[in-house]
């Protein structure tokens, strides 16, 4: 049987147009290749034309039985729509349907901040990936986060266990970025989070804690965290920026500046009493400002600080970009937005991916953090959304829990009336089909739901990771806040969603290496819910120390299984520390109570 065209009512586009007209008839192309995979890689002519009036980055696709025309603004605009003509001639055959798409970005800046400090620095290859997949979803903009991961010449201290990108790597994937369209941008946290730096005796004089502090949430911290706000500290920073800056093009740089924990516990404690810890980081954020003009970028700094004391915003340098982030979904988007927006000061907004502290995802929360971020970014005027992806606690998540984040937030980004939930599983499939497979995006979607059924939910985490990274005195207070009810609910989902997994990889008739990296974040999640049982078990002590003993039997085995999905994409730098987390909960099983 002969088979049929692809009408234009089945074309599905991801992220979604702003707007699609159907047109009659059909135009007759080659069919689609698996070689032909990529932007641009078209298997017959298009008529390109440059116009004035369209907005950044827009673009006008048509057409029609006598050809195609792209009319682009700039060549983002023409990148764009040569995406876009690629999907529908991806999905079309030979025939591609008559359409008449006027597109254009409601974000000007729709970016993806990997964080690469947290154990895990991926492999260049997985970076590349990773670039093609983000210009396949039309973002423009990449920063890769930094802390200790870049090979400084006279610092191999801080990066000698940590597989840094180079700068010849840097380098290398800057000129990658540039050939699809996608802004590399510099990143490197220069106030807070410095204890990869402080931790060590040469560098401690510049913390404000050398001795270590008392932190929030971790307890007792041996070392600093954060810099002094002083001269030696902007004089040391100067000569790590002299190295780092000039490896990027982009004027912008993401200077951090977050959660500086113990600023006004040591060294400018005094100062702080005087004037206020929130004058004090102002001050420091200015000077860090104008440092970083001087190697002619623009400065980008996350917001929560300032955003704790509204009557300094005004006082940010206007040429200044206050990150604005919150992961969970009830976060204060509204609120802080407006508050930023009334100061008419520059700002992104940031939400993140739910991809980390968790193996399996938070999908409903990724979603709800997303849309609100969006919304209240656009009705505030925020120049961009930065979706962001974390490694904390040793980025033991799968890579492929990032999808959906990055999926739905090119949807939000590019077209956010347009981006709807039901559509998220075809377009996971869409773009990261090379990497899982037909009927991945609904896998990954429902795995990260398998705890919805909690009725208290962690903040920034998922249950399942707490239970398995949890000491013996840990887990058992966990009990005063979930039922064994709960956790058999959470088994009998992950059971579910892993049966799906197997028969889509029979589907697909290949083993992909996201398909393996979710099956073992399906099992470490399954692992951790059996440890919680058996410890709310009632079992005599011998029976429950024997199966105690098979579960630390498991948990080595899930242990190897980790060390070779981590080699797949990452580099070995941070493996060990990763690990060390596992080995010491697979010690306790061993350990009689």
């Amino acid at each position: 049987m002969k088979k049929r065209a692809t009408s234009a009512r089945n074309i599905f586009l991801w992220p979604p147009p702003q707007r699609v007209d159907r047109l009659r008839g059909v135009l007759a192309v080659p069919a689609w290749r698996e070689r032909d995979r990529g932007n641009g890689a078209l298997g017959f002519p298009v008529e390109f034309r440059l116009a004035s009036d369209l907005l950044p980055e827009g673009y006008v696709l048509e057409i029609t039985p006598r050809g195609v025309v792209v009319t682009y603004a700039d060549a983002r605009g023409r990148r764009h729509a040569e995406t876009t003509l690629a999907q529908i001639w991806r999905q079309s055959g030979k025939h591609l349907p008559g359409l008449r798409i006027e597109d254009v970005p409601d974000f000007p800046v729709r970016g993806f901040m990997l964080d690469i400090s947290r154990g895990k620095v991926p492999a260049r290859a997985a970076l590349r990936t990773l670039v093609r997949q983000l210009a396949a979803l039309k973002y423009n903009h990449l920063q890769l986060y930094m802390e200790h991961t870049f090979a400084f010449r006279a610092h191999s201290a801080v990066w000698r266990n940590a597989s840094p990108l180079t700068a010849a790597e840097i380098r290398d994937l800057q000129r990658y970025c540039d050939r699809l369209g996608v802004e590399l941008s510099a990143n490197f946290n220069s106030f807070g989070h410095f204890e990869r730096w402080l931790k060590h005796p040469k560098y401690q004089h510049l913390a404000e804690c050398p001795a270590g502090f008392g932190h929030p949430i971790k307890g007792r911290v041996p070392h600093g965290t954060t810099l002094k706000p002083n001269a030696a500290s902007l004089k040391f920073l100067d000569k790590l920026w002299a190295e780092y800056l000039p490896l990027f093009k982009s004027k912008r740089f993401n200077l951090g500046g977050d959660e500086p924990w113990e600023l006004g516990q040591g060294w400018s404690k005094r100062h702080v009493r005087k004037h206020g810890r929130h004058r004090i980081y102002l001050e420091f954020l200015k000077k860090l400002h104008v440092q970083a003009k001087r190697y002619g970028k623009e400065t980008l700094f996350w917001g929560d600080i300032l955003l704790e004391a509204p009557e300094l915003v005004r006082e940010v340098p206007p040429e200044a970009t206050a990150l604005l982030w919150g992961y969970e979904a009830d976060h204060p988007f509204a609120e802080q937005c407006a508050r930023l927006a009334a100061a008419k000061r520059k700002f992104w907004v940031c939400p993140g991916t739910s991809a980390w502290n968790t193996f399996t995802g938070r999908t409903d929360n990724m979603l709800a953090n997303i849309e609100h971020a969006a919304r209240h970014g656009l009705a505030n005027e925020a120049e961009g959304l930065l979706l962001t992806s974390w490694g904390d606690g040793g980025n033991h998540q799968p890579w492929p829990v990032m999808y959906p984040g990055i999926a739905y937030a090119a949807g939000w980004a590019w077209n956010a009336k347009g981006a709807r939930r039901e559509d998220l599983p075809r377009a996971l499939d869409l773009v990261f089909g090379d990497e899982g497979g037909v009927g991945f995006g609904q896998i990954l979607l429902e795995l990260g739901r398998v705890e919805n059924a909690v009725r208290e939910p962690r903040p920034n985490r998922s249950r399942h990771q707490v239970l398995f990274f949890a000491t013996r005195d840990e887990l058992a207070r966990e009990f005063e806040t979930i039922s064994l009810a709960e956790l058999k609910k959470i088994a009998r989902a992950l059971e579910r969603a892993r049966k799906k997994l197997s028969v889509t990889v029979r589907k697909n008739k290949r083993d992909l290496t996201a398909q393996n990296e979710l099956r073992l974040g399906a099992d470490m999640a399954a692992w951790a819910v059996r440890r919680a049982l058996l410890a709310g078990a009632s079992d005599a002590r011998g029976p429950k120390a024997k199966k105690a003993r098979a579960l630390a039997a498991e948990l080595r085995v899930l242990i190897g299984r980790f060390e070779k999905t981590w080699l797949l994409r990452a580099r070995p730098g941070g493996l060990r520390e990763a690990t060390a987390r596992m080995r010491a909960v697979e010690q306790e099983l061993r350990t009689p109570a």
